[in-house]
């Protein structure tokens, strides 16, 4: 196994910039009427459950990624903006308030698993990952089902076999079919039909004739 670099520092913050332009402008146009945007003292208090929640596992969770695929992360600071009215994505790093802390932690770990895939010391950060991976697993999919396929394969790993937690993946899964989010459910579809321990393969051999290609 490769030496892995050190971990990043993971900063979880109130993204008040955010909050008061981009969420106020969302809160207008979705808001039911008499609802209050989330004002400095509540995001304070937020912000600190879900540090409270991701800091025990951290450690293990960022190492057993960085492990699974064998890849370090290019960054060693990534900070991640919470703000009302956002769903979750990984550049830059943009996450909602309404899941509960534990949630969270599993939100958090899906868009790091995203970042190192495609942010990553082995190939250039504009590597075209979308071709290959549509290689390794077919073009058929939509961009939102190749792209995690992977994504989920490594979370799965992290769930059952590092965490041992399976129920955690069952949550997932459930919350993906209860809001109706077509292509992760195809993507967990495909990782449960083709085992995410040989993608998982495939991806690190993926990334290895990568990294050969650049030198």
């Amino acid at each position: 196994m490769k030496k892995q670099n050190s971990l990043p520092v993971i900063r979880i913050k109130d993204a008040w910039l955010l909050r008061e332009n981009a969420s106020q402008h969302l809160h207008e146009l979705w808001a039911s009427k008499g609802d209050v945007l989330a004002d400095d003292k509540w995001m304070e208090k937020r912000v600190a459950e879900y540090q409270e929640a991701w800091q025990p596992i951290e450690k293990t969770i960022l190492t057993g990624m960085t492990e699974i695929l064998e890849l370090s992360f290019r960054q060693n600071i990534i900070d991640v903006y919470i703000a009302p009215w956002f769903r979750a994505f990984s550049d830059p790093m943009v996450i909602g308030v309404m899941q509960e802390p534990d949630v969270f932690v599993d939100t958090l770990t899906h868009e790091l698993i995203h970042r190192l895939l495609t942010d990553n010391t082995t190939v250039p950060h504009e590597t075209m990952l979308l071709e290959e991976w549509q290689k390794l697993f077919g073009k058929k999919h939509t961009f939102g089902t190749v792209v995690h396929i992977p994504v989920h394969a490594v979370h799965k790993a992290i769930h059952v076999d590092l965490l041992k937690q399976p129920e955690r993946l069952k949550r997932d899964i459930a919350a993906n079919k209860k809001y109706e989010a077509t292509d992760y459910i195809a993507a967990w579809d495909y990782v449960d039909k083709h085992d995410y321990k040989e993608i998982i393969k495939k991806l690190k051999k993926s990334y290895e004739e990568l990294s050969e290609k650049q030198k």
